[in-house]
């Protein structure tokens, strides 16, 4: 038993239409690549212009318009940044200026306050007449001619000199009688002068 193979289609009437070039198309061969590319989908790898390449985005820091690119006043654009950089400098000096002359003002507030402390402190001693003193010399004697003062304190500077007068005296006229007890000098004999000795001092003489 044969079988039968597959039959011919009916032959009819064909439209056969010619191709066209791809300068009647208008595409490239290049364009129509890069437009399929595009077009592409399943995951492949993000698309990206070539003629974008170059291009800088607006949030970059090469970023520029065309008013900036285009911009040929290169004078006043210099000037500008000289203007700025001189405003820069000026607002440094004048905040300089402030803080120093708030500083000055300060220690001149405080050089008043010192000074109205002190002046308050010297009025006190002069209504308590401690250290209110003028041209008194420290010590209760006078420098040129040494003689006492005559106050409480030259009288008690008077009353220790003659208690040390006194006892300087007496010590010497111990050391002579043990020295010499005999009184005569043992190298020549002369007979020798006793030591002169001085009165107690004695502090009512001295008001005390």
């Amino acid at each position: 038993m044969s079988r039968a193979g597959p039959s011919n289609p009916e032959i009819t009437s064909v439209r056969n239409i010619a191709p066209k070039s791809r300068d009647e198309r208008g595409q490239t061969r290049d364009e129509v690549e890069k437009g399929r590319l595009m077009a592409r989908t399943g995951g492949f790898q993000r698309y990206t212009d070539p003629s974008e390449v170059l291009t800088q985005p607006p949030d970059s820091l090469g970023y520029a318009d065309d008013l900036d690119r285009f911009n040929r006043d290169t004078v006043g654009a210099e000037k500008m940044r000289r203007d700025a950089a001189y405003a820069r400098k000026e607002m440094i000096y004048y905040a300089r200026r402030t803080e120093r002359s708030d500083a000055e003002e300060e220690r001149w507030k405080q050089v008043e306050t010192e000074y109205a402390q002190d002046e308050q402190s010297l009025a006190v001693m002069r209504e308590d007449g401690e250290k209110a003193r003028r041209n008194k010399p420290s010590v209760p004697y006078h420098l040129l001619s040494m003689q006492y003062a005559e106050d409480p304190e030259g009288e008690k500077l008077r009353y220790e000199d003659d208690g040390t007068k006194f006892r300087a005296s007496h010590r010497a006229a111990n050391l002579q009688n043990k020295d010499n007890a005999t009184g005569f000098n043992p190298i020549t004999g002369e007979q020798i002068s006793a030591v002169n000795t001085l009165g107690r001092p004695r502090r009512e003489d001295y008001g005390m």
